[in-house]
């Protein structure tokens, strides 16, 4: 399984996805390799409430719930990668870090609307108003993951924050696979659009850091950042679903209809 997973970042045929830029033969591609797998087999990414939302889905005041509570994951992270630029004096770095971000908000011309405003199309169809989100009090394991997730990026020596953020576009793909697949038994592509798009696109990103990284890693004190920086943001993101797992398999019970 976490094999045939990484196939979907070594393997890129679609040519609109970003490609990893490295000899096969490298030893950065092994050590990279190795933690990619890593990655894909922790909990937080292969959490029991993922595989139990994908297998069976969830009731829509459920759904609602689940959704709320991404949405303040999700909704700073764009902000904190750019502050993550201003870390680093490293040009492949730099341009990685600002075509993540360009994916995320477009370049107002061809692409003019941003995964932000896709995101909140997304809630309105299955039922969340941008009132109701607003109002929405996340948990506190919510609000803690995105203050670590900015404090990882934009307060850490860089070498950490792109550990964190190797782990953030890695397993980002893995998520809404997930997440996409839990919505497909009550929802059609057009409201599936924004996890659609993201499957790709997280792959995409996931290989640009990737690229970002060749080289860096041969260092003992960069390996070592850069494992701290995982370690931190898998240790939130557990926390983050195990909340959510408690809060919304005590609703109702978690059917599809």
């Amino acid at each position: 399984m976490i094999n045939e997973t990484l196939e979907t970042f070594t393997e890129v045929t679609n040519d609109a996805i970003r490609k990893r830029m490295t000899d096969e033969q490298s030893p950065m591609k092994t050590i990279l390799d190795d933690t990619l797998k890593l990655i894909l087999a922790h909990r937080s990414v292969q959490h029991p409430f993922l595989l139990h939302y994908a297998e069976n889905g969830l009731t829509p005041r459920q759904e609602r719930t689940l959704f709320s509570e991404c949405y303040y994951f999700f909704r700073h992270l764009p902000f904190y990668v750019a502050g993550m630029a201003n870390n680093t004096r490293d040009e492949m770095i730099l341009r990685e870090l600002l075509i993540n971000v360009m994916d995320e908000i477009g370049d107002g011309d061809k692409i003019k609307v941003t995964h932000s405003q896709i995101y909140m199309d997304f809630l309105t169809k299955i039922g969340v108003s941008e009132e109701e989100v607003q109002a929405y009090k996340p948990l506190a394991v919510t609000t803690a993951l995105n203050e670590g997730i900015r404090k990882l990026y934009v307060e850490s020596d860089i070498r950490k924050a792109l550990g964190a953020l190797y782990v953030d576009e890695t397993m980002s793909g893995i998520m809404v696979s997930k997440l996409n697949d839990g919505l497909e038994h009550r929802w059609d592509k057009d409201t599936r659009y924004f996890f659609l798009l993201h499957i790709d696109v997280e792959v995409g990103h996931s290989n640009g850091i990737f690229n970002a990284l060749h080289g860096l890693l041969e260092k003992e004190d960069t390996q070592r950042l850069f494992e701290e920086g995982m370690e931190g943001f898998l240790t939130l993101l557990e926390a983050f679903w195990d909340g959510v797992q408690e809060l919304v398999m005590s609703m109702e019970p978690a059917t599809a209809g």
